[in-house]
């Protein structure tokens, strides 16, 4: 009895025993495994995973600005990487959450630093890392050595690969207050120094700059004059609006069709042009020449049919002269063969009705007193051959007269 008892007891161990064992080994399809970053590099690295994905944690850039630590007057914050920094327009200085009026220096530095795409980003670490060098170097160079220093503002970081430069170069402002005795030959010959005795300072060079490389004129639609404060000056055609003195993005008053100009807008920016079949001559837009039309009197056309008519004109006209020359003088010209046998009528004295003659009239040598005149007619010669010739052994006694009918012969005496 007491054997089955501890039988029974014993065989009631080793089943809750192997409950438990394949409870443990017993995978359920609903457990999810939650693998760290660190886990899942680790297997990646060693191959055990090849199927795991790595997914970085996602940087999030704090927004050092949501409270104004600036001001809400005219300074504006730039939120940088693990801070933040104030900063004025062109001209003025930030001091105590407010923007006053100072005088500029720009200048071109170079930096001891490589050139990354990141640098254009201020929320960067590269750029804060820049950022704060360039301001320690001109803290240190001129805050003790030179009155008035009161900020250092980067304004542009140039591209190595658009520059051509062999080394990083950076466009900054250094800002001082109005009353300070600093000018440009001061603050150029201070940081030179510091340059030269700084052992191997971030910044190695330093270039005076020009103040519109700065100020920032558009350079599509202004002239930037040249000054510490630069004015940018539209060009010709062009005028600025109330809430931008740094462009021109309107077309100005002396635009207009009674000018003869009209305004259009050329890859964004405004331009005055003449209207067509006007053409612009020193700021004026003036008709086109005879021949010419379209914008800017570029076509010619016109020209080119004016003077193939001219052409074919005066062609004509030329042979119209010639055949008219030469049918006068064939018109004038006699031709031998053709010339007429019978010479003009004559009148008859007792005729009323003169016609002209169809025959010619026969010449004789009765009547004629002329003594000199020579008879064609062999039997009326008298000289000195006339026994050659028979004498005349009849009587002209007749003549032949003309008529208005007709021919009629009369006697003579």
């Amino acid at each position: 009895m007491r054997r089955s008892v501890l039988l029974a007891l014993w065989l009631g161990l080793v089943l809750s025993l192997l409950k438990e064992a394949s409870t443990v080994n017993e995978t359920t399809p609903d457990s999810t495994v939650i693998t760290t970053p660190e886990t899942t590099e680790a297997s990646t690295v060693n191959g055990t995973t090849p199927d795991s994905t790595v997914m970085p944690t996602p940087e999030t850039n704090v927004d050092f600005c949501s409270e104004h630590p600036c001001g809400r007057n005219l300074a504006t914050c730039i939120s940088l990487k693990n801070n933040y920094t104030c900063q004025c327009q062109y001209g003025f200085y930030y001091s105590d959450k407010n923007c006053y009026r100072g005088k500029v220096y720009p200048a071109t530095i170079a930096v001891r630093a490589l050139y990354n795409d990141s640098l254009h980003n201020v929320n960067s670490t590269e750029y804060e890392k820049l950022f704060n060098n360039v301001s320690a170097f001109f803290r240190r160079a001129l805050q003790h050595d030179v009155t008035g220093y009161m900020q250092t503002v980067i304004m542009e970081i140039q591209d190595p690969r658009e520059s051509r430069n062999s080394g990083l170069y950076v466009t900054v402002t250094n800002l001082f207050t109005w009353d300070t005795t600093a000018n440009a030959t001061t603050v150029n010959a201070t940081i030179q120094h510091a340059i030269k005795n700084g052992n191997m300072s971030y910044v190695y060079s330093y270039d005076v700059a020009e103040y519109c490389s700065v100020y920032g004129c558009d350079n599509r639609t202004t002239d930037c004059q040249e000054d510490m404060f630069p004015e940018c000056k539209c060009k010709p055609g062009l005028a600025k609006t109330i809430w931008d003195d740094r462009s021109c993005s309107v077309c100005s008053e002396s635009c207009s069709a009674a000018s003869h100009k009209y305004c259009v807008k050329e890859e964004e920016v405004p331009k005055c042009k003449c209207m067509a079949n006007y053409k612009n001559r020193t700021g004026d837009c003036v008709a086109c020449p005879v021949g010419y039309a379209g914008e800017d009197c570029s076509d010619n056309s016109e020209l080119i049919l004016i003077i193939v008519g001219t052409v074919l004109g005066a062609v004509v006209l030329i042979l119209v002269i010639a055949v008219s020359i030469i049918s006068v003088r064939a018109k004038h010209k006699q031709n031998p063969e053709k010339k007429s046998l019978i010479k003009p009528g004559y009148s008859d004295k007792n005729a009323s009705d003169e016609r002209p003659s169809l025959f010619p009239r026969v010449q004789t040598t009765s009547g004629h007193t002329n003594p000199g005149y020579q008879p064609n007619n062999p039997y009326d010669m008298r000289s000195t051959n006339r026994d050659n010739f028979p004498e005349r052994d009849y009587d002209d006694l007749y003549e032949v007269s003309q008529e208005p009918r007709g021919f009629r012969t009369q006697r003579k005496y």
